[in-house]
C-alpha cells in the first residue's frame, strides 16, 4: 500500500473518531438541556394553574360585587319608599 493512502486513511479515521466522540458528548449535553426545558415547562404549567385559580377567584369576586350592587340598590329604593311614607 502506498504511504500517502495509508496517511490519508489514518487522517480520515482519526477525524471520524473525533466526530463520533463529539457527538456522544454533545448528546449528553443535549439530554441535560432537554431535562432543564422539561423542568421549566412544568414550572410554567404550575404558574398557568395559579393564574387560572386567580381568574376563578376574581370571577367570584366580580359576581359578589354585582350581587352587592343589586342589594344596595334595592335597599336604597326601600329607604326612599320609607322616607316618602314617613314624610322625610
Amino acid at each position: 500500500m502506498d504511504n500517502n493512502i495509508l496517511i490519508g486513511l489514518i487522517g480520515l479515521s482519526s477525524s471520524g473518531v473525533v466526530a463520533v466522540t463529539a457527538l456522544a458528548l454533545n448528546y449528553r449535553g443535549f439530554a441535560a438541556i432537554d431535562s432543564r426545558f422539561a423542568s421549566i415547562d412544568n414550572r410554567f404549567a404550575s404558574i398557568d394553574n395559579r393564574f387560572a385559580s386567580m381568574e376563578r377567584r376574581f370571577d367570584m369576586l366580580q359576581n359578589d360585587m354585582k350581587d352587592l350592587n343589586k342589594t344596595m340598590t334595592a335597599i336604597e329604593v326601600d329607604v326612599a319608599l320609607v322616607k316618602d311614607k314617613v314624610g322625610l
